[in-house]
């Protein structure tokens, strides 16, 4: 075993500068998804604890279900989680088939679970069809009223716009970073028109700021959304779609985007998990898109995500020691920070000092935002590593993980990441020089 790393703020506390994840995270939610507050206790359950990622509350559910509807759902949860779409989409399928006639609601719902794993796995135009399937088959089922919602949705939606889709080859694709620049920032194309992007594993689809998507081509679509980051709520947005964002060899065509207000350009985890397995590295700065039939590096780590029904929402949210418990972090690439906490982050962490920090997010600047610095005892691949960090007691942002903690770019210095989304795999390879 090493010995424990230590790692703190590079400047002093009053006044770090602290440039956090720029993470777009769509307010406004799927009309058609069926409202947990609604859906009954158990499954209300299922579906809090698949946006969080909560592997152990799925599991106890799953052991204790004398309900044979809610045994498949919960294992459906629990696939979904370690990112297993094939097995979650074949639960489902089952689920939708044998409950069609004597439950429809909760059929219903394992079709639209199904149409989620379509998304999940970049296929939206499938999803898509998926839905209209269910809306056909499920016509007086008397699940009338969710039919509604369902088919509002695909009408207000881009639904009908070309389908995204991937071109890449089938060797490995190597993805220079932008040098001095902590959160992973590579060139890419866009219409042909060459900008910066972020890879945000926080945020979603493609961001991109007013400016840079008249810039670059982007067909505004009529339909609006509401943002928000760390500090900002209710930043209104507006669907988009660029027909073409090429990232070395590597190009996808018509792909979603979010304009907002503010100058940014970033990609989300929902448009980097169909290229199937990436490692992002600082030393030196790189990020590699491994080949279809390409040797990984090794990693045993099984992956764990929260996502929504829809499977329009997808997070990273790998299980760590925190104080040497057991918790869910989330890692967000778009954070510069090595660790980053919102309010939830108070009950894991010894608080040092109060203060105020200026902050960034999609919203602007805020220059003023109340802080705590905390230490945490952080292990990772069995290295234990004290980090001094900001906890922002303004921030609710962290919602769905047990810790409110993220993992940001900042770790980068003493680790690569590994996510390796074609075998369901997530790994930190430490550096061999951290003491």
């Amino acid at each position: 075993m090493r010995g424990t790393a230590f790692r703190a703020f590079a400047l002093p506390w009053m006044y770090a500068a602290l440039l956090a994840g720029m993470t777009a995270t769509v307010m406004a939610a799927d009309p058609a998804a069926p409202n947990p507050n609604t859906a009954g206790n158990t499954l209300g359950t299922l579906l809090e604890a698949m946006q969080q990622g909560d592997e152990p509350t799925a599991e106890r559910i799953y052991r204790s279900a004398t309900d044979p509807a809610i045994h498949v759902l919960s294992a459906m949860v629990i696939e979904r989680i370690h990112f297993h779409l094939d097995a979650a989409t074949a639960d489902a399928r089952l689920c939708e088939k044998d409950l069609f006639d004597s439950r429809p609601g909760i059929a219903l719902l394992c079709g639209q679970f199904r149409s989620g794993d379509l998304r999940l796995a970049g296929q939206r135009a499938e999803a898509d069809d998926v839905e209209r399937e269910l809306i056909r088959r499920f016509q007086n089922h008397r699940v009338d009223k969710a039919l509604a919602r369902m088919q509002a949705y695909l009408a207000s939606s881009q639904a009908g716009s070309p389908a995204l889709s991937y071109e890449r080859p089938t060797s490995d694709v190597t993805v220079p970073l932008k040098d001095g620049v902590w959160s992973p920032t590579f060139e890419a194309s866009a219409n042909g028109h060459a900008l910066d992007l972020m890879l945000d594993t926080g945020a979603n689809d493609l961001v991109l700021g007013a400016e840079q998507a008249r810039v670059c081509g982007v067909r505004l679509l009529d339909r609006n959304a509401r943002v928000a980051g760390w500090i900002s709520k209710g930043i209104e947005g507006q669907r988009g779609l660029l027909d073409e964002l090429k990232i070395g060899s590597i190009t996808l065509h018509h792909v979603p985007v979010m304009v907002v207000p503010r100058s940014i350009a970033l990609i989300g985890a929902n448009l980097v998990a169909p290229l199937g397995t990436l490692r992002i590295g600082h030393k030196p700065p790189v990020m590699t898109v491994y080949g279809s039939a390409a040797s990984v590096p090794a990693c045993h780590s099984p992956m764990r995500t929260g996502s929504n029904l829809w499977g329009t929402h997808l997070r990273l949210l790998p299980r760590l020691l925190v104080n040497d418990k057991p918790q869910a972090l989330e890692l967000d690439t778009g954070s510069s920070s090595y660790l980053l906490g919102g309010r939830k982050a108070l009950d894991e962490v010894t608080v040092l000092h109060r203060g105020k920090l200026p902050i960034g997010d999609i919203g602007g600047s805020h220059p003023f935002a109340s802080a705590r610095r905390a230490k945490v005892k952080l292990t990772i691949s069995g290295q234990p590593i004290e980090v001094y960090f900001a906890v922002l007691t303004d921030s609710t942002a962290l919602r769905d993980t047990a810790s409110g903690i993220v993992l940001g770019a900042g770790a980068l210095r003493d680790m690569d990441f590994l996510l390796d989304f074609r075998h369901q795999r997530m790994c930190f390879l430490l550096h061999p020089d951290l003491h």
